[in-house]
């Protein structure tokens, strides 16, 4: 079991904790225990607490009064405004970027795609590898902006998606259904295609929003 360097504690029991969570070794309901984390981590109780408070305020965890600390249940309503905020945020990116985007960057993000088409072809599926790899290709454009705020906005969007990816749909057929996008977005930016890049992430945002819904309808009637 590792334990945790003995430098800046709070700061690594937060990485590790959040990695935990967006890779679903916490589910959403799961209830922490801080001595228990404290005794796996190796550290004591304070850097623990502290790590909680920033993921409390990220929305990743939630402390309940007289219950307890529990890894946040996504609210479906919330999901889907987090993903409209996405959209405007890509969109936003896009069109400051996309006339200076590097090539060296663009070709960047043509890799990150083939390691996704890689991770596709490999048995077992492995959602979280894909997973990471999409939101490193999302990720990179908004960090081409230089705006430290909207990055850390953006940020706070893809935690609390890909907390929403685990609790409704994993599934390679569903990741399959939207990979395509990731060449056909890479493929705009070469061109330095804004309106191209607009009309793919659009109904790539859209795609998530309407599977959502329909698999929240599902669980609504089976819990009927």
């Amino acid at each position: 079991m590792a334990k945790i360097e003995t430098s800046l504690l709070t700061e690594q029991v937060y990485d590790l904790l959040r990695t935990k969570i967006i890779d679903g070794e916490y589910q959403p309901g799961d209830k922490l225990d801080i001595y228990k984390l404290s005794d796996e981590f190796g550290v004591s109780r304070s850097p623990v607490k502290d790590a909680i408070n920033q993921l409390v305020y990220d929305g990743l965890i939630e402390i309940i009064p007289r219950k307890g600390t529990y890894v946040t249940e996504v609210d479906f309503t919330s999901f889907l405004e987090t993903l409209d905020a996405r959209l405007m945020v890509e969109i936003w990116a896009a069109k400051q970027v996309i006339a200076r985007l590097s090539v060296d960057k663009i070709d960047k993000l043509g890799k990150v795609v083939q390691e996704m088409d890689h991770v596709l072809d490999t048995k077992p599926f492995s959602f979280e590898k894909y997973n990471k790899l999409d939101m490193k290709f999302h990720n990179t454009l908004v960090e081409e902006t230089n705006n430290q705020t909207i990055m850390d906005l953006f940020n706070s969007f893809n935690t609390h998606i890909a907390l929403s990816r685990i609790v409704r749909s994993t599934s390679l057929t569903s990741t399959l259904k939207r990979h395509q996008d990731h060449w056909e977005l890479y493929q705009s930016l070469k061109d330095r295609n804004f309106s191209a890049f607009t009309a793919v992430i659009s109904a790539h945002i859209r795609s998530i929003q309407e599977e959502a819904a329909q698999l929240f309808e599902k669980t609504k009637e089976t819990n009927m």
